[in-house]
């Protein structure tokens, strides 16, 4: 069983969040990308958040076309910050077999040194970065393979890092907030779905 793993906070849920999910399910391959709802992020200063219960429904609606993408309740559930290595050690016991890829931009990958027990990560998962405009890949973090298009993936038997430059998030979460603070449309850049419930219950206006 090969797993993708997105986290965060998806505050909301976007086309490039599941435009990048594609990508690396297509390239590697996987039986299942699992998308991770933070409950609340660790690493990210706080704004103006959102219930948890919200942005999980978000991408509820948001994956409700796509075969073989889940969402996971399982930080939702524990009710307080959960670090991304719990996670990430917690998806490993349950899939002891399987091969576990954690996606991740590279806004974030920037700062991942200071994330709880980041070396432990590079243990329990492949690592998988996808390019986010304005944020350059850290090449001294750890040991690489930078893919192209089209070229033929093999993991290895230890967890990698990846850098997949053609893969690109050119809208962010905050975008889409001050869109819609301001009143303006923002439709272009989540699923109808997605649309229509910030919508119905005014969300980030």
């Amino acid at each position: 069983m090969r797993i993708a793993i997105l986290g965060g906070t998806f505050d909301p849920i976007h086309n490039g969040h599941l435009a990048a999910a594609q990508s690396v399910s297509s390239a590697f391959r996987t039986d299942e990308v699992r998308f991770v709802p933070a409950f609340s992020a660790p690493h990210k200063q706080s704004h103006d958040s959102i219930s948890a219960f919200h942005r999980f429904a978000m991408v509820a609606l948001a994956l409700s076309p796509f075969e073989r993408f889940r969402v996971s309740s399982m930080e939702v559930d524990a009710m307080e910050k959960r670090y991304t290595v719990d996670t990430l050690e917690r998806l490993r016991a349950e899939n002891p077999n399987g091969e576990l890829l954690f996606v991740l931009g590279t806004d974030m990958y920037r700062d991942f040194e200071t994330w709880k027990n980041y070396r432990a990560m590079f243990t329990l998962a492949h690592i998988v970065v996808v390019h986010r405009p304005g944020f350059a890949f850290r090449e001294d973090l750890a040991p690489h393979r930078v893919l192209r298009e089209g070229d033929p993936v093999t993991l290895p038997g230890k967890p990698g890092v990846f850098y997949l430059p053609f893969v690109e998030q050119p809208v962010s979460s905050t975008d889409i907030r001050e869109a819609c603070h301001r009143g303006d449309d923002a439709s272009r850049w989540v699923p109808p779905a997605v649309w229509s419930y910030i919508g119905k219950h005014k969300l980030y206006s």
